[in-house]
């Protein structure tokens, strides 16, 4: 495991940001509600860079996109699950992110997942969206091995729910499993939704306000989760065993409400004898790799290739 710094600048963000969503005039109970009306239905702009095709499939009524590098020198694939609160639609920025992620890995394809959002999809059905993909993958004679699944928020939450089904169906698992940000316990009982009250930007609490008067929004059970089992490994990773699993890395801010997730999937990954690395970088927000201009967000993803080039040699 290991700690990364905080540089000034992200310090200078990460402050704005909280003197923004603190503000008695944001809500952090709507945020990603919010986030899923402005991309509902929204039209793409999206092109492909130079060197890449970008076609749109589906298999058994899931849909996916795949983005090819024509510079490809690589048999990896990258299965790529967005995050948004089950809620937001697979958009432009992830499409430009999967040309980011491709030009890290040697032109690896990358497949982007586009399951089914909440509430017209009830989870645990965006599991099974990814888990059709997967086996798509595997059928049209991908290695299992050179599968790379990479996701962030509720994407990385899928990451994990989904190879927990693979080896529970006795499903060859993929090679390498990369989250930022995991979402992991939909109970809300880990130490750093109080810890962090006052650090985390979006999901926090103004320094002004007192933590014990505000569990319900810190501790607070999101409406996708009301309605089944929060205990359920497939909804709450957290919860499962993580006994032959692949490589995997873990990414996450020391200032997020679900630091402690990270730390206790890592702690059980350690006792299973797992290869894992947590990245735990000093000060930083939910997935504050996703602000590209912060020094934080590019040596996590050096961090990230690195670990994933291990795999090449």
């Amino acid at each position: 495991m290991g700690d990364c710094m905080q540089s000034m600048t992200s310090k200078i963000f990460m402050a704005t940001l909280r003197m923004i969503f603190h503000s008695p005039l944001s809500d952090s109970s709507k945020l990603s509600d919010n986030a899923a009306k402005l991309t509902k239905d929204k039209k793409s702009r999206y092109k492909p860079s130079k060197n890449f095709t970008y076609t749109k499939h589906s298999i058994e009524d899931v849909k996916y996109e795949k983005i090819i590098n024509e510079n490809c020198n690589t048999e990896k694939v990258i299965l790529m699950i967005h995050g948004g609160g089950f809620k937001i639609e697979l958009n432009d920025f992830y499409r430009k992110l999967a040309e980011k992620y491709s030009d890290m890995f040697c032109g690896a394809t990358v497949i982007n997942a586009d399951y089914g959002r909440f509430p017209e999809h009830q989870l645990p059905s965006q599991m099974h969206d990814v888990v059709k993909i997967y086996l798509h993958l595997l059928d049209e004679g991908i290695n299992n091995s050179d599968i790379i699944v990479i996701g962030d928020s509720a994407g990385a939450t899928l990451a994990m729910t989904s190879s927990l089904w693979f080896r529970d169906n006795n499903y060859p698992l993929p090679g390498h499993i990369v989250c930022f940000s995991l979402w992991a316990d939909a109970t809300s009982s880990g130490d750093s939704k109080i810890t962090n009250a006052y650090t985390d930007p979006f999901y926090g609490i103004a320094k002004h306000k007192k933590v014990e008067d505000n569990l319900h929004l810190l501790r607070r059970i999101s409406k996708y989760v009301l309605n089944v089992d929060r205990t359920d490994p497939y909804i709450s990773p957290l919860f499962g065993s993580f006994e032959k699993f692949p490589k995997v890395t873990l990414i996450c801010g020391t200032a997020e409400l679900d630091e402690s997730d990270s730390d206790r999937v890592y702690d059980k990954m350690k006792n299973a004898n797992i290869d894992v690395e947590l990245y735990k970088f000093e000060g930083m927000c939910h997935c504050f790799q996703l602000f590209s201009f912060l020094p934080e967000s590019k040596k996590a993803y050096k961090l990230v290739k690195a670990r994933i080039l291990e795999d090449t040699k």
